[in-house]
């Protein structure tokens, strides 16, 4: 049985965890050790960067999540404003976690170098509807979210 598609849903860009006093503490005292040994070494221009990367990483910190609306046609995927079509993507995998009660993953491969893999959270869709869909369109391969993403998610970013 082949599904007809179009799947439309909206997700969260990442899932947010409130952070707390401590958290902006340790990011400050890590960032701003890193900064002052850089200048006792006579790293001037890297002492200056790691400040400004310490208060990018706390205000990035206190962000909260926006919606993304995803689009899977026969045209291909539509990540916002974006469409990836099917010729430009090489290959899937649904990574169910319903079981941990954590949204399940859809990760896309794609041909382009500087995005090689799309991950892609299925809340409030099936996930076994979006694979029978893609079935159809891509070849079904194992792959891992990448190892940068989950570190990311740990730190809640």
């Amino acid at each position: 049985m082949s599904l007809k598609g179009p799947f439309i849903w909206e997700a969260h860009e990442f899932i947010f965890q409130e952070k707390t006093s401590d958290w902006y503490w340790i990011v400050g005292i890590i960032g701003l050790s890193v900064s002052a040994l850089s200048y006792i070494f006579g790293g001037v221009l890297f002492s200056l960067l790691m400040v400004l990367i310490t208060l990018v990483l706390m205000i990035m910190g206190s962000k909260k999540p926006g919606f993304i609306r995803f689009e899977v046609s026969k045209k291909g995927l539509m990540i916002n404003n974006t469409l990836y079509p099917f010729a430009s993507l090489e290959s899937f995998w649904v990574e169910d976690q319903s079981h941990l009660e954590l949204p399940s993953k859809l990760i896309i491969k794609s041909q382009k170098r500087l995005v090689p893999l799309i991950v892609i959270p299925l809340e409030g869709i099936s996930p076994e509807d979006i694979r029978e869909f893609l079935l159809d369109n891509l070849y079904e391969e194992k792959h891992e979210e990448p190892v940068g993403q989950k570190i990311m998610e740990y730190f809640g970013f």
